[in-house]
């Protein structure tokens, strides 16, 4: 309909009856390519100041998916001007709806892709007090993946409705489909587990982006948060990939959950004699000109006993989880060296006391004299 009201306009033009139909349709799209390429170039100079670096992204990646969508448009229109040729529109008909379908959906995940985007730069997590932007970059993150997973199921529904033949394929398997209904649901019930957890995560955030988190003994640092399963950046470069639906049913430690700050602790073994008080001032003035540490927790106890030395517990803190393993290695470090140029004696040693008196051998005696 819209095309008829093209043509006619077109031909109240001075020598528009003149041109060929199919010159009169493909007027029409490449006016809006015009249109398209004008917007393009005056949309970031007419933007706000702070707004025209996402406007320029958001344009340069919708262009493809528009001039597709665009080009679709122009090989439909010519292939409407070819009456003489019904096989044509026929063939377009059939592809040009595909292809459509394609660019729409394309068009759609790029500019919510480059909206998300534009949100994740907003928080900055490389920050010492980020706990809020991980919070935002966790949930923004789940929502996008829980997004691009509705375009495109979206996108293979509407192509499949576009297609004749694959529509009356999937009405004839209606008949059939409570019963493979149950057989995939039975089979996908874990990934639907998964999923309904990861969108849980995102909800509750029991740990997030960048978290300091303790799993099955693993020591580590969240890099990614996916709707089905966790990744876990281990210290060594390792990386330990959880299920969802782990950590909604066992235990695990996030060392950041309030706060990026972490508290270090040392463990040393010392002998009963030690001189902890001493030892205790060591630390303060090692902390005091150490950068790692945050100025918050400085603390040197006895924790416990045991048969033949003292457990000294040494508690410190730092801005994050990296600075406060570094932290741990240095006071460690610092306090057996302290102890051996200072207290040779306090470090664990085994003590021995031989009662009686030993009597030498005659074959001893005569060697002496």
């Amino acid at each position: 309909m819209m095309l008829d009201h093209w043509h006619t306009l077109i031909q109240q033009l001075p020598l528009g009856a003149a041109l060929p139909l199919w010159v009169q349709s493909l007027l029409l799209p490449l006016a809006v390519w015009v249109l398209y390429g004008l917007f393009s170039r005056i949309a970031p100079v007419l933007a706000v100041r702070r707004s025209r670096p996402g406007v320029r992204l958001l344009i340069r990646r919708t262009r493809l998916p528009v001039q597709l969508i665009l080009a679709a448009t122009v090989i439909h229109s010519i292939g409407e001007g070819f009456p003489a040729y019904p096989m044509v529109p026929l063939v377009l008909d059939r592809f040009i709806p595909l292809v459509i379908v394609l660019g729409v959906s394309l068009l759609a995940y790029r500019a919510i892709g480059t909206l998300f985007l534009a949100l994740r730069q907003r928080f900055d997590i490389s920050m010492a007090d980020n706990l809020r932007a991980r919070q935002a970059t966790t949930q923004i993150l789940v929502l996008e993946r829980l997004v691009t997973v509705t375009i495109v199921v979206i996108t293979i529904a509407i192509a499949l409705m576009t297609v004749p033949e694959v529509r009356r394929f999937g009405t004839s398997l209606l008949a059939s489909a409570g019963v493979a209904g149950l057989v995939v649901g039975f089979a996908a019930q874990q990934s639907i587990a998964n999923v309904l957890a990861g969108i849980q995560i995102a909800i509750t955030q029991p740990l997030r982006i960048d978290d300091a988190v303790v799993i099955d003994g693993e020591w580590g640092w969240v890099e990614e948060i996916t709707l089905t399963y966790v990744v876990v950046r281990i210290w060594d470069k390792r990386r330990l990939v959880v299920p969802i639906s782990y950590l909604l049913q066992k235990p695990f430690q996030n060392w950041t959950r309030s706060t990026a700050s972490v508290i270090g602790t040392v463990i040393i073994h010392a002998d009963y004699t030690v001189d902890v008080p001493a030892l205790r001032l060591e630390q303060a003035r090692f902390l005091a000109a150490n950068p790692l540490w945050d100025g918050q927790v400085d603390v040197v106890q006895i924790t416990d006993t045991t048969q033949t030395t003292v457990v000294i517990r040494s508690l410190v803190s730092a801005e994050n989880s990296s600075k406060a393993w570094d932290l741990r290695c240095e006071v460690r470090e610092k306090l057996i060296r302290w102890l051996q140029e200072n207290q040779p004696d306090a470090l664990p040693r085994q003590r021995m006391r031989i009662k009686g008196s030993v009597t030498a051998s005659p074959s001893d005696r005569s060697s002496v004299s």
